[in-house]
């Protein structure tokens, strides 16, 4: 059984990894947004399925992070 703190070092970790997936897709949109007319329409496509990627990852991280501080407060909760 997983303790409290071991979940409340989950949270934080997993805070981290979407904290940084995020910011990595949102410079990633950037470099999509700034004009460039060398693009080709590949890289485009490319770009856009690397930044859903990123951000749907860090989506995830968010929520697991979530549900991890749910678990830690319910065991504190029932701990006293």
């Amino acid at each position: 059984m997983k303790t409290a703190r071991e979940l409340q070092q989950k949270h934080a970790d997993y805070v981290r990894f979407g904290q940084v997936l995020l910011a990595v897709g949102a410079f990633l949109m950037i470099g999509l947004l700034l004009p460039n007319h060398d693009k080709q329409a590949l890289q485009i496509y490319a770009m856009m399925v690397a930044i859903t990627g990123f951000l749907g990852a860090s989506f995830f991280f968010f929520r697991r992070a979530k549900l991890a501080q749910q678990q830690a407060e319910e065991i504190e909760y029932e701990q006293g």
